[in-house]
């Protein structure tokens, strides 16, 4: 079995939600990070999602014939 990269955007895609959800968490919280930090790391989350999300439908969700 050959792996793709895009097989990779999906653990991205796990990865950058989890990361997304903590730094939120955090900053509804006020847990013991710095506010630049979780926006920062709110915003990879947002980012990674919205770019992992994209080539994961565009590989795997999306039908032939919307090409």
């Amino acid at each position: 079995m050959k792996i793709r990269a895009e097989t990779f955007d999906i653990v991205g895609l796990f990865t950058f939600a989890y990361i997304g959800v903590l730094s939120l968490r955090a900053l509804i919280t006020g847990e013991t990070f710095s506010r630049l930090t979780l926006f920062i790391l709110l915003f990879i989350g947002i980012a990674g999602l919205i770019i992992d999300g994209t080539i994961v439908y565009m590989t795997y969700l999306r039908k032939h014939g919307d090409r």
